[in-house]
């Protein structure tokens, strides 16, 4: 998917647990061997433990960690489109580095 001259690979997961480091891990070796615009979003409809959110979260992450609640409870109930949801989370993560950005903390 491209959006706004980003270009995202996008992995989704529907996992009854929630998706731990080495999966984030994996993912994000396949992101970066991609060009330099190229960012990934991942998708676990059960969350993430602390480990796979540490994992995606550092200082130039090129990584986007979305959950069930952005989708179900954001997307599909139209409070905001999917574009402008990852939007806000890529803002999010291009000011404090953290790849994750709970939706119940959306503002602005």
């Amino acid at each position: 998917m491209t959006l706004d001259g980003t270009t995202y690979l996008i992995e989704l997961k529907f996992t009854s647990e929630p998706t731990g480091s080495p999966e984030i891990d994996i993912f994000d070796r396949k992101v970066s061997s991609k060009a330099d615009n190229t960012m990934g979003i991942f998708v676990s409809m059960s969350g993430y433990n602390d480990g796979a959110i540490k994992t995606a979260s550092r200082e130039r992450t090129p990584l986007l960690l979305l959950d069930g609640t952005h989708i179900y409870s954001i997307v599909l109930r139209e409070i905001m489109s999917l574009p402008d949801v990852i939007r806000r989370v890529k803002r999010h993560a291009a000011q404090t580095g953290n790849a994750f950005l709970p939706s119940n903390q959306f503002s602005g």
